[in-house]
This record gives C-alpha cells, structure tokens and sequence, in this order.
C-alpha cells in the first residue's frame, strides 16, 4: 500500500518489479565479477592456459590486450596502479615476446605497448581457459538458457560500451 493507503496502481506494480529485477541484476554482477576477478579464479585461469605467467603479467597482458596499443601510463591509471608497478611486469610480457613497444607517433618520448602476435595466441589460451571456467559453472544448464544468457550479457555489454565513448 501507498502512503494514501490507496493500491498500487498496475503500472507502480511493474516499476517495483522492474527495480526488484534491477537489483537481482546488479547483485549478480556483483557475485559475477567478484568471481571473475578473484585471486582464486584468476590463479586457475593461468594454471589451465598453460602459460605459466604471474598473477600480474596474466592481468597487464589481458589489460594491453583490451587497450593497446597504449601507454603504460595510461594503462596505469586505467588500473588505478602507480606507473612504476607496470614497469617490471612490462618487461617480462617483453622478453617473452608477447608485447613490444614502439615510439608514440603523437609524443616522440614516450612509447606505446601492444600485444605482440605471441601475445595474441598467448591471450586466445588465456580466453579458452576463461570460457572453459565458466562452462563449468553452467554444467547442467539447458543449451537454450545459456544462449539467453548470452544475448542478455551481450546487450548490456554493448550499452556498456555505448557509454564510455
């Protein structure tokens, strides 16, 4: 009941559900992304790519990935980590092949990162081994559930993109 002591009308009804879905929406990404992003997950992720990277190298090769090329400065702050943090990760990602780094064609000083074509058959592992982890969590859902899935993440992601331009 309203304030009035009056029902709700029919069109009340349906924002309430639609916030009550919102925030279900939101708590699972929350539970989503804390899984994801946690120490443990990532640490599997590595082991079963077989690629042998440190916690740290695994993420500033996925982030140079996303966002290369770039430079680590910018990456730094896209991280909210101090430059320097960056430096020693970089230059192992280097010595292994799968980043280079070349002069910024806008600032002659200072150099971009990109993924090298190692570094892109490095981060198809990684994603395989991301997709693998996430089946896995799905084992036993309906095929057709897990395309709604899909096409539901999808949508938000492409919102999602929409609005950081």
């Amino acid at each position: 009941m309203r304030e009035d002591n009056r029902p709700p009308t029919p069109d009340q009804g349906a924002d309430r559900d639609t916030d009550r879905d919102t925030d279900r929406v939101a708590g699972a990404l929350a539970a989503v992304g804390n899984w994801m992003f946690s120490t443990a997950s990532r640490r599997r992720i590595m082991a079963d790519s077989g690629l042998g990277l440190s916690l740290g190298d695994y993420t500033l090769l996925a982030q140079i990935s996303m966002n290369g090329p770039v430079r680590l400065s910018v990456l730094a702050e896209v991280m909210e980590v101090d430059k320097s943090t960056l430096t020693p990760p970089a230059k192992r990602l280097e010595a292994q092949d799968l980043i280079e780094r070349s002069p910024d064609p806008t600032d002659g000083r200072a150099q971009l990162v990109k993924v090298t074509r190692t570094g892109r058959l490095a981060i198809r592992k990684l994603w395989k081994a991301r997709a693998k982890a996430v089946a896995e969590l799905m084992t036993g859902w309906d095929g057709q559930d897990v395309g709604h899935l899909a096409d539901s993440l999808e949508s938000l992601a492409d919102e999602i993109k929409k609005r950081e331009h």
